[in-house]
């Protein structure tokens, strides 16, 4: 069987950088900010539809409701796509290149 995941319509989020699901097989990948990568399988159908259609859910919200805090939807870490996946401390974890620079540091007074 082979997995399509779907990126999950851009939200803002201060703690998660991207969801990805499958509707067909019931499986979500979720990557952090700080580049960690966790799977969940088993995660109800109509929940992915509903992230997929409607813009107003928080990614946040979602994530905890129906991934975190589920009782059906179970971590899995042989859900994650093999090129996204390289271990670290135990863990995977999301290769992201290095953001360059947009601007100069903040210089503070000397007083301060």
């Amino acid at each position: 069987m082979f997995n399509m995941f779907v990126s999950v319509p851009f939200r803002s989020s201060t703690f998660l950088s991207d969801v990805k699901v499958d509707i067909a097989n019931a499986k979500a990948v979720v990557y952090f900010q700080d580049g960690s990568v966790y799977g969940y399988r088993n995660v109800s159908k109509r929940a992915i539809m509903n992230i997929l259609v409607n813009p107003s859910i928080s990614l946040g919200f979602w994530c905890n409701r129906n991934l975190f805090q589920s009782r059906r939807a179970r971590e899995d870490w042989r859900v994650i796509p093999k090129d996204n996946k390289t271990m670290r401390n135990g863990y995977y974890v999301l290769d992201l290149p290095k953001s360059k620079k947009t601007h100069k540091d903040v210089q503070l007074p000397n007083f301060v």
